[in-house]
């Protein structure tokens, strides 16, 4: 066995900045291999990509603790991982196999941009002082100043529960207890939890993400939860235009400044694009 192998850190143009992720490009691995290798590495997600056609992948994406049915900043270092191995070419659009469904992927100037599978919303979770003792923060710190937000799971591809802090000062002060967050994750059938504020000087919002139930306490970037802000603030009037790219920055509480970029389409039966950069740390063979 002679497999190509990535790290990539994507959602930056910087080096040891946005959200690293593990890419394997294969011919026939077994899921078994995939979550111990994984495991091994132990990346938030690691892809693992097998080439259908010139224009489709089959692409897999595991935790260290369990295989997962998307991953955005995973996706946007495979397409990396496929440029630099010269099985894709640049301004072209692809698809990927997921688990989420076929999803749509454009490498533009070696920008990235992929689909999102469809935008839902769910659950509203009222229970605030819950919710403010396992991150450790006042009640009066969830919402926001403005559009009157409340926790709520939406999903464009994994579920989440969109978490509003009503201040930068407060999000950054988020102390979770993450075997908390875990046990409340699997209890209310979500992921994770993406905690955003309103509050920030540049771009629509800053947030933090965390998934323990999967063995992630913190990721720098997650493109499936800011797919999801994305449709969340959409519902909730925050944001109403179509075809427009907006900002969203996380990872700079880690010291892994993340620019996540988004888009709302198709007005009749809107879909989320989730788009950004990616930088190879390091490439080698598996053996």
């Amino acid at each position: 066995m002679d497999l190509l192998y990535y790290v990539i850190d994507a959602f930056t143009d910087i080096q040891f900045g946005g959200n690293p992720a593990g890419v394997v490009i294969y011919e026939d691995l077994n899921e078994v291999f995939m979550q111990k290798f994984a495991a091994e590495v132990r990346f938030s997600e690691t892809a693992f990509i097998k080439k259908i056609d010139n224009k489709n992948f089959d692409i897999k994406f595991f935790t260290p603790t369990a295989q997962v049915d998307l991953c955005g900043h995973a996706t946007i270092a495979s397409f990396k991982a496929l440029l630099d191995s010269q099985l894709i070419e640049d301004n072209n659009t692809y698809l990927m196999k997921t688990r989420a469904g076929t999803l749509s992927v454009e490498v533009n100037q070696s920008f990235i941009r992929m689909e999102q599978a469809e935008p839902k919303l769910g659950k509203i979770f009222n229970d605030y002082n819950c919710l403010s003792n396992l991150f450790n923060i006042d009640t009066n710190e969830i919402g926001d100043k403005t559009f009157n937000l409340v926790p709520q799971a939406a999903s464009t591809g994994l579920w989440d529960i969109m978490l509003p802090i009503k201040t930068k000062e407060a999000l950054y002060a988020l102390n979770p207890d993450f075997k908390g967050l875990a046990d409340y994750a699997k209890i209310n059938n979500i992921g994770g939890f993406h905690a955003f504020t309103l509050d920030t000087e540049e771009g629509i919002g800053e947030s933090r993400n965390f998934c323990p139930l999967y063995g992630i306490d913190e990721e720098a970037a997650t493109g499936t939860s800011n797919g999801a802000l994305t449709y969340y603030l959409f519902k909730n009037h925050v944001l109403n235009d179509f075809n427009k790219e907006y900002t969203f920055l996380q990872g700079y509480s880690m010291g892994r400044p993340s620019t996540i970029m988004t888009k709302l389409v198709n007005e009749n039966n809107p879909r989320v694009i989730v788009g950004g950069n990616a930088v190879i740390l390091t490439k080698g063979n598996l053996y």
